[in-house]
């Protein structure tokens, strides 16, 4: 008896599991709004689908401010450029010294790279501007990571 009521427990244990991580990755692979911080409009996307951030970033109005993990930069940056003219900052928020083709060192006004993410955040402190986007993705192991302090730095300055 004592056996069947663990296994019961154990089950219903990890049907919760399953259902929590199924509303976590709601969050994974779609563009979210969080509505304003000092001004701007914010979106963060989590894994995002190459193709479609390339089209987000071209059809947002400008300015656009993007914090995005090293990987999702270059590979983005692969692929045609015409899309960056509503850029106004790139920050690369795991990785300082990342190195970037000239036309788009040319095209985007200020383009950044930190070692950490709380790095990128007081760099966003320094660069809001009423009025703009700050659009945050991040992809690879650590996405996870990544969306946590995000989410918690926004709940903080948000207030």
């Amino acid at each position: 008896m004592e056996k069947s009521l663990k296994n019961k427990l154990n089950l219903s244990e990890q049907l919760l599991q399953a259902r929590q991580e199924q509303l976590d990755n709601q969050l994974v692979g779609a563009l979210r709004s969080h509505g304003k911080l000092w001004g701007m409009d914010v979106f963060t996307w989590y894994k995002p689908s190459l193709y479609e951030l390339e089209n987000t970033l071209s059809s947002f109005p400008a300015p656009i401010f993007w914090f995005a993990n090293e990987e999702d930069i270059l590979k983005l940056l692969k692929e045609e450029t015409n899309w960056m003219s509503n850029l106004n900052l790139i920050c690369s928020h795991d990785k300082a010294g990342f190195k970037l083709p000239n036309e788009v060192l040319d095209g985007v006004k200020t383009v950044i790279g930190t070692a950490k993410i709380e790095d990128a955040f007081e760099l966003l402190k320094v660069f809001k501007k009423p009025q703009g986007i700050l659009l945050f993705t991040s992809s690879g192991q650590d996405w996870h990571v990544a969306k946590e302090k995000f989410e918690t730095f926004l709940s903080i300055h948000q207030q």
